[in-house]
């Protein structure tokens, strides 16, 4: 994530919308991926320095969950980030400010990972402007005649809203003897199951994703359930540390694929933060992927040093070991061709796995 600073100098929060040293209105504008410090001028917003008008996101001005500028002239109403909503958790009167206050946390988490895929160039549309191609995202939360599976399934990414709920998010992390558990981590595995089901890949390519993680691309339907079913019942795989980066990623190779794409995401991001706040000297950009995977395995020994002294659990607890290494490696270069543009999409009949929903 960028270091950004206000138009007074002040540092700032990507998810910010008050500036705590000057205390003007903050938004995120989309074109120059930057914050921008605005003042209200009638039913318009106007950027401090360069007196360009904004207006905003729709989500901002009703509900308060978006941090997002629109340009002034333009009709629509949500912003690039929340066109790419499907389904918001019930906003009605008896909800608030649980639901509020849930899609609140969703919202910001989606906002930095469309904010990292956008810096890495991927392709990225909603749903409703591409129905081939494009993601939507549902924030569903589960009935008493209805549980809601986080998951993916043909272009939506669906997250049960209580994974907003602290508490809730925790006890199912333990409860699942869980390392690590956070909604962006979700919606960063979902966006590995996505990019691989709607983008076809260069043959010398995906022999080299079917040599490190097995036969994904033909896997799929009861074969994936019956994969599932197994890990829930059995548990991970022996020893499963010595080939996979986390204990779900044994459970299949469309996991293990997820998982890694995941851990590329939230190592780039990190990264990128570090490198921001000064404590890389060395451009990433200069750095090939296993460079990179290098001075994360040593910052990140850091990071959970610094949160065992506050007296927090690691903040990374994760090792990377040579084949996670090289998983990630391929990963990185999966995200290398989608970005300049040698993937190309799939055919509706050329999927990589059934209809059922992909976790």
């Amino acid at each position: 994530m960028k270091n950004f600073k206000c138009s007074c100098g002040g540092a700032i929060f990507f998810e910010d919308t008050i500036c705590k040293c000057c205390e003007f209105t903050l938004g995120f504008e989309i074109n120059s991926m930057q914050m921008r410090c605005v003042q209200e001028d009638g039913q318009n917003l106007v950027d401090i320095k360069s007196r360009k008008t904004y207006k905003k996101c729709k989500n901002w001005s009703e509900f308060n969950v978006c941090n997002w500028l629109i340009e002034s002239e333009s009709e629509n109403e949500l912003c690039f980030g929340c066109q790419f909503n499907r389904t918001v958790p019930n906003q009605s009167l008896e909800n608030i400010p649980a639901n509020n206050l849930r899609w609140l946390r969703l919202e910001q988490a989606k906002k930095r990972l469309l904010f990292s895929l956008m810096q890495m160039q991927l392709p990225l549309e909603n749903g409703w402007n591409s129905n081939s191609k494009g993601l939507l995202f549902d924030f569903i939360e589960s009935l008493d005649d209805k549980i809601v599976t986080t998951g993916y399934t043909n272009g939506v990414i669906t997250i049960n809203s209580i994974e907003a709920d602290h508490v809730a998010r925790v006890s199912t992390k333990y409860a699942l003897n869980e390392r690590y558990r956070t909604i962006i981590g979700h919606l960063r595995h979902e966006t590995g199951h996505y990019y691989l089901d709607k983008f076809k890949l260069p043959k010398n390519l995906k022999e080299k994703i079917s040599s490190k993680f097995g036969d994904l691309f033909e896997s799929g339907g009861n074969t994936y359930n019956e994969a599932l079913q197994l890990y829930y019942a059995n548990g991970p795989k022996k020893n499963w540390e010595q080939n996979y980066i986390s204990a779900y990623a044994s459970a299949h190779p469309i996991e293990d694929w997820a998982e890694s794409w995941s851990h590329y995401l939230l190592i780039i991001d990190a990264l990128e933060t570090l490198e921001e706040e000064g404590y890389i000297k060395d451009s990433l950009n200069s750095l090939n992927v296993y460079q990179k995977l290098e001075k994360w395995e040593s910052l990140s020994f850091g990071i959970n040093q610094i949160t065992r002294s506050l007296g927090m659990q690691d903040a990374y607890p994760f090792s990377l070991c040579e084949s996670v290494r090289e998983k990630i490696a391929v990963v990185s270069e999966f995200i290398h061709s989608l970005s300049s543009g040698e993937t190309f999409l799939k055919q509706d009949n050329d999927r990589f796995h059934g209809e059922s929903t992909i976790n």
